[in-house]
């Protein structure tokens, strides 16, 4: 927390979903949805310092690296290169923000929301990214499982939280707000 202040600041980053992220009103925060739809996990890597740290964070929330794994093809050669950068971006962003102070939640790649070809393929690559992600876990970081919230016996994102293929409607994200209260107030 800034000195003086009894206001906890909290950055959404990432692409589309984070910028469009119904952040939650809570009394002793403010959240402040800061995206860039379309981007990949290494620009917005790349972007972090001119984006997020002069909003000096007490807290950053990610949710990146979808836009990396969609257009895959199962038997590409760039599937693995896809995720093994995915990765080394999220854990980029996730160490900027921690030599910042800040505490950090990593959300897990959204679920595809059925519908969307080759889903099967991209389904595989977020499963395999998010696979690695509680490795970031520690001092200061937590992960947040955003599957268990948002997806039905299938995997993918029940139709109810659905916009489309790849964004949540405001049912999805009132329910990732429900199940982030808690952590919001357990990084205090």
């Amino acid at each position: 927390m800034h000195p003086l202040s009894t206001t906890q600041r909290v950055i959404f980053f990432g692409d589309s979903r984070a910028d469009w992220w119904h952040v939650p009103v809570l009394p002793g925060f403010q959240c402040i949805a800061a995206g860039v739809p379309g981007a990949s996990a290494p620009y917005l890597a790349r972007r972090f310092p001119t984006m997020v740290v002069p909003l000096r964070p007490d807290i950053v929330v990610i949710q990146m690296g979808v836009n990396d794994l969609t257009g895959l093809h199962p038997r590409s050669r760039e599937v693995d290169r896809a995720i093994a950068a995915t990765r080394g971006a999220i854990i980029a962003v996730v160490s900027s923000a921690r030599a910042l102070g800040a505490q950090v939640i990593v959300t897990t790649i959204f679920p595809l929301a059925r519908g969307y070809a080759p889903d099967q393929a991209v389904q595989a690559a977020i499963s395999a990214v998010n696979a690695g992600l509680p490795a970031l876990t520690g001092e200061g970081v937590q992960l947040f499982d955003s599957a268990a919230v948002l997806a039905g016996p299938d995997g993918y994102v029940r139709s109810t939280y659905a916009d489309d293929e790849l964004h949540l409607s405001p049912a999805g994200y009132a329910a990732l707000n429900a199940a982030l209260i808690p952590m919001l107030d357990a990084a205090l």
